[in-house]
């Protein structure tokens, strides 16, 4: 089967561009936006979850935003409850009221 009518690589496709409806400029911005508000350098992997989080509607974005954080916390080397309590205050600060 080709690329085009193989339905797992089309959904794959979609699936791994989850900032398609958002424009690129915005991650930029918001790395800007948290060095001066926060002082915190924040990398573009990290920063595209949070445009993701913020410009995006429904609780779960921001709820799958903080695993994904979480993830790349600990595939640097911390701990996972350290790494998510990071993710947390992260998003805490970016966007404001989070729930676990």
């Amino acid at each position: 089967m080709s690329d085009q009518t193989n339905i797992n690589k089309i959904i794959e496709k979609t699936r791994s561009n989850t900032l398609r409806d958002i424009p690129d400029v915005l991650v930029p911005v918001w790395q800007i936006k948290i060095r001066e508000r926060f002082g915190i350098n924040v990398d573009r992997e990290i920063a595209e979850y949070i445009v993701l989080a913020v410009h995006e509607n429904g609780t779960w974005k921001r709820q799958r935003a903080l695993r994904k954080i979480e993830k790349i916390l600990v595939k640097r080397g911390n701990e996972a409850p350290v790494a998510r309590r990071m993710a947390w205050s992260i998003l805490e600060m970016a966007v404001g009221t989070t729930h676990e």
